[in-house]
């Protein structure tokens, strides 16, 4: 047990290491504190709060696919069949729409929420350390 959880360790710092992560962690950390590199320098208890509640977020995310992995491996083990061919009809359409052959008005939109004291948030870091970590999971995925 203590192995496992040695190597977990050293993946996580590994894939927090690799190219597509470390640099743009100054940018987050920016982003979610809502201060400026050189704030960020003088004031750094102010930000540590939310990048813990961004690392949060983003451990979160890991958490939840590591729980549903075995779930969902047997449930698409029973319906291998019918989600290939619903995959294939998804990818049908949406080479359709790519090549402009039919317009599917829904997948044209976009959705922003904007909240004027984000950097007063302290839910916001854990949004967008979700949001990070939903994002570069093709990346350090496999490591971890």
């Amino acid at each position: 047990m203590t192995l496992n959880l040695i190597l977990a360790f050293f993946a996580g710092f590994i894939s927090f290491l690799s190219p597509c992560v470390l640099p743009l962690i100054p940018g987050y950390i920016s982003y979610i504190s809502g201060q400026t590199l050189n704030e960020l320098v003088e004031k750094k208890q102010s930000a540590l709060l939310k990048t813990i509640y961004f690392s949060l977020g983003f451990s979160l995310v890991f958490i939840i696919f590591g729980a549903t992995a075995s779930f969902l491996g047997k449930l698409f083990i029973v319906y291998s069949k019918e989600l290939r061919i619903g995959a294939g009809i998804i990818i049908i359409l949406f080479s359709l729409q790519l090549i402009n052959l039919i317009k599917l008005d829904f997948l044209n939109k976009e959705k922003k929420y904007y909240t004027k004291k984000y950097n007063e948030n302290s839910f916001f870091p854990i949004l967008v350390g979700g949001a990070f970590g939903f994002g570069w999971t093709p990346c350090i995925g496999p490591i971890l």
